[in-house]
């Protein structure tokens, strides 16, 4: 899979800019504020249906404008495919797939499939619980838009769980409604759970692999994930169903549900120690360096295909042997990296694409014979 070009209009600081990508490394050059990560930005809108850096869709629309678009055209194995994401004046935002417009957002997901990295994602370590179940939520949705859509009915029905609980203060009343609402939150629950489960259980010893690839083999890496007990959907259900009603007193103190995938956690251990709390900034950074080059690999397994991989500033604080061996580990895989200063040299051709106030300009670099 790869992308074979980028169109924008009003986006970010950009009026209009076409950018054709090279199959292999794309080095985005360029100062602080130039609009190199907002290329990256409209890329990863189109595979994710929202932005990285932003939860506010205003922010991605250019001052004064009437609407703002991202679109993309990729190259599958099965062939081309177009996506486009249009944000109007009034905030409404759509996205397109060939020109036609999806009815929902779980059909966008799974065309354009990519793994993202930036400084941001050191909060996958450092950063609390919502942060974790993020990210690999995240990389689930982008291989199943059926996933996507079963967190959407989860939401829905723990809000209409929370609305009981904050609404009526009398526990008969309560607990005359309330059980068809743990039933269904169970019943979804146990699937999420199940599905989380599994993935972590796939990401887990790629990661260990590469962590150990990092750290020259000083560093294990543990994942677990901290929720219900069960290995199936059943006996996660069972459990959850069992704990919302042992919860019930509580839960109606603080008008809120205090069970559920909505709370729970994913653990990553470095050499048996809780990374959030004793891992160096350092070690952090490796961790996830070590958690994206596992989705690369679990990508690559469940699609048939490679992914793209986007990295965005990430590899400013390495030096150029450290480079330029991670850059070893991306081989074969499209990528489109940012940076003000790329240290190593690439013994291959790549795209050079310099950015400067919003204009782009592209060159290959051929390897030197």
């Amino acid at each position: 899979m790869r992308v074979k070009w980028l169109k924008l209009k009003n986006f970010r600081n950009y009026e209009e800019c076409f950018v054709e990508f090279f199959d292999g490394l794309n080095l985005i050059s360029g100062k602080n504020g130039q609009g190199k990560t907002n290329l990256v930005e409209a890329v990863m809108l189109n595979a994710l249906t929202k932005s990285p850096r932003t939860s506010s869709d205003f922010d991605l629309k250019k001052e004064d404008t009437d609407f703002s678009e991202a679109e993309v055209c990729l190259q599958r194995n099965y062939g081309e495919v177009r996506l486009k994401c249009r944000i109007s004046q009034e905030l409404k935002k759509q996205f397109f797939i060939n020109d036609n417009e999806v009815k929902k957002l779980s059909e966008v997901f799974g065309n354009l499939v990519a793994v993202y990295f930036s400084p941001a994602d050191l909060k996958i370590v450092s950063g609390g619980p919502a942060d974790r179940r993020d990210f690999i939520d995240t990389d689930i949705s982008q291989l199943s838009g059926s996933y996507y859509t079963l967190l959407q009915r989860y939401t829905k029905v723990l809000d209409q769980r929370n609305k009981l609980l904050k609404t009526i203060h009398n526990r008969q009343e309560i607990e005359e409604q309330i059980d068809i609402w743990n039933e269904q939150l169970a019943t979804l629950a146990g699937h999420i759970i199940k599905t989380r489960k599994s993935f972590i259980k796939k990401l887990s010893l790629p990661a260990m692999e590469t962590i150990k690839f990092i750290t020259g083999g000083s560093d294990k890496l543990t994942l677990n994930y901290i929720g219900a007990q069960g290995e199936t959907s059943e006996e996660i259900k069972t459990e959850i169903l069992k704990s919302l009603q042992n919860n019930l007193p509580r839960d109606m103190e603080l008008g809120y549900t205090t069970i559920g995938p909505h709370r729970d956690d994913i653990k990553f251990s470095l050499n048996g120690h809780d990374s959030r709390i004793f891992a160096s900034q350092g070690q952090q950074r490796s961790i996830v360096l070590a958690l994206k080059i596992a989705e690369l690999e679990i990508f690559e397994a469940e699609l048939n295909e490679k992914p793209v991989l986007v990295l965005d500033d990430v590899f400013s604080e390495l030096d150029s042997a450290r480079q330029k061996s991670l850059y070893e580990k991306f081989r074969g895989v499209q990528v489109l990296m940012t940076g003000t200063l790329f240290k190593f040299k690439p013994d291959e051709d790549y795209l050079s694409i310099a950015v400067k106030q919003g204009i782009v300009k592209t060159k290959i670099m051929e390897k030197k014979k």
